[in-house]
């Protein structure tokens, strides 16, 4: 397993980080029970990987809790705080009040059984949220640093949501987020762009999620997504082949598969330390360890897929 330091922190993880979120939920979502979810979250970790994420939306803290059980000292781990009320929307100002920071934390570290989250992540913040989470949420982050309850501070964005990546750009000039997790893969290369350049020269760590989504994996799924990114006018008609556009991808000698393509360029891309894979498997595990451990793509793959997704800003490789 190849590691490698998490920005400023200082920490030295896997370039694979395990999620617990995602469609899969470490298969608890697909139907999985949660002493599969608690074997899975152990195979990865004797594969190597040092580093899991995991949030209380998720309902993964409990399995993933009782997978480290023996383990915690082996692995970084990276929880989340929402920063609107439960039950309200993701988009709502009807935010939490500052004093109630201590008690998700209190009850984060109840679920993981552990007297420390080694980084706590705003979860999903929008552009009109960041503000007051600033300003009122990382006081009483910063409090719970000092008392050793987190070690680090990190930040979340709604990729996809947050087109122009205000939030991101923001908290990449901001001191006190020490991690960054941002959506990043070649059909939406934009932090490339927009961040990731000064995110490595202020240190920040950064964690790639949505490296592979439903859309990135199968034929179908990228023919219609490149069809509706036509029709937005964010990918130029004709550069790529209606009928299989990412074909180039599975040449001989380029990937054995989307999936592997996918891994392999946000794995590559600089700025980018840690790549987040999910699954609800442990073959599947294997798998995307292997791509994430995979070279580089070559040089004119890479400029085919800026030729063609360069410009685009709203697609997160989800199905459309």
């Amino acid at each position: 397993m190849q590691k490698v330091n998490l920005g400023r922190t200082g920490l030295d993880v896997s370039v694979v980080a395990l999620g617990a979120g995602g469609p899969s939920r470490l298969g608890l979502k697909t139907g999985s029970s949660e002493q599969h979810a608690i074997d899975l979250v152990r195979a990865a970790v004797d594969r190597g990987v040092t580093i899991l994420d995991t949030a209380p939306v998720y309902g993964t803290e409990p399995v993933v809790g009782a997978a480290l059980a023996e383990l915690r000292d082996r692995v970084v781990l990276s929880s989340k705080l929402r920063p609107t009320l439960p039950g309200s929307s993701y988009e709502s100002t009807d935010f939490i009040e500052p004093s109630m920071v201590l008690q998700s934390v209190e009850a984060s570290l109840r679920a993981l059984g552990t007297e420390k989250i080694d980084i706590l992540h705003l979860h999903g913040v929008r552009p009109h949220q960041y503000a007051y989470c600033r300003d009122h949420l990382v006081p009483e982050m910063q409090l719970l640093q000092e008392a050793g309850k987190i070690g680090f501070l990190g930040i979340t964005e709604a990729f996809g949501v947050d087109t122009k990546r205000e939030v991101m750009r923001q908290a990449v000039d901001d001191d006190a987020w020490d991690v960054l997790m941002l959506g990043h893969n070649y059909v939406n290369p934009s932090a490339a762009q927009l961040i990731l350049p000064q995110a490595k020269e202020k240190g920040k760590g950064v964690m790639c999620m949505y490296a592979v989504r439903g859309a990135l994996a199968h034929a179908e799924g990228l023919r219609n997504l490149v069809q509706h990114l036509v029709a937005q006018g964010e990918v130029e008609a004709g550069v790529l082949d209606a009928a299989e556009p990412l074909d180039f991808l599975l040449a001989p000698g380029i990937a054995r598969s989307y999936t592997e393509a996918a891994y392999r360029f946000c794995r590559h891309t600089p700025g980018i330390d840690v790549v987040m894979t999910g699954t609800g498997s442990i073959a599947h595990l294997d798998e995307n360890i292997e791509a994430i451990h995979g070279a580089p793509l070559p040089l004119e793959i890479l400029k085919c897929l800026s030729d063609a997704f360069g410009r685009v800003r709203t697609a997160t490789g989800d199905p459309v």
